[in-house]
């Protein structure tokens, strides 16, 4: 059974199509309880996807039981974004790098409310909020931390044309990991892995 580790949009439209495709496959959200190694093994879970938000623990947490127990994972997310003439993006891998980037004093806006304790934790002496959606708001914004995905383009497009800077969030995958960012790609990865394993219904 392919494990689908989920809470993003990605791993919704992705477990849409493995069942229609006739995948076995368990779909496991962030918030719930039960250790991620209890579930791999008590589940016989024989390949996981890991779909979750950007920066979640999850991910290097599941590529190291996977490597332990010499499963195949993917991670799957959507495609970085690619600046574009008059983006004042700075690239960040992880948001403790961001006290070097922003500085002191700043007003700050972060697109990732799951991120604002780390966010703050890392930027003390900075003004912080947080956005209630996709849109940025006309309060007065010095920088913009967002994660660089397709899903946040409105939002960078808004920053542009108010000249605002972005501490752009790559959160990349565990060195070593399988990586997809598109749909088909991460489906046909499913399917490979599911006929290998029986895990075909």
């Amino acid at each position: 059974m392919i494990l689908l580790l989920a809470g993003t949009t990605e791993a919704r439209n992705l477990a849409d199509h493995l069942c229609e495709a006739g995948i076995k496959a368990l779909v496991r959200m962030p918030e719930e309880a039960p250790p991620l190694e209890g579930v791999i093994a008590g589940e016989e879970v024989t390949a996981v996807i890991d779909a979750s938000p950007a920066c979640s623990d999850l991910t290097a947490e599941s590529f190291a039981l996977c490597e332990a127990r010499g499963l195949p994972y993917l991670r799957f997310e959507r495609a970085s974004l690619r600046s574009r003439p008059g983006d004042m993006w700075q690239a960040v891998s992880d948001p403790i790098a961001l006290a070097a980037l922003i500085p002191e004093a700043a007003r700050v806006t972060c697109s990732e409310p799951r991120l604002r304790d780390q966010i703050a934790e890392g930027l003390p002496g900075r003004e912080l909020s947080v956005l209630a959606g996709k849109v940025l708001s006309d309060q007065p914004t010095d920088w913009l931390v967002v994660f660089g995905t397709e899903s946040h383009r409105e939002l960078l497009e808004a920053a542009r044309e108010r000249s605002i800077n972005v501490a752009f969030l790559t959160c990349p995958p565990p060195s070593g990991a399988t990586r997809r960012e598109h749909l088909l790609d991460a489906l046909e990865w499913a399917e490979s892995h599911a006929m290998a394993s029986g895990d075909m219904m």
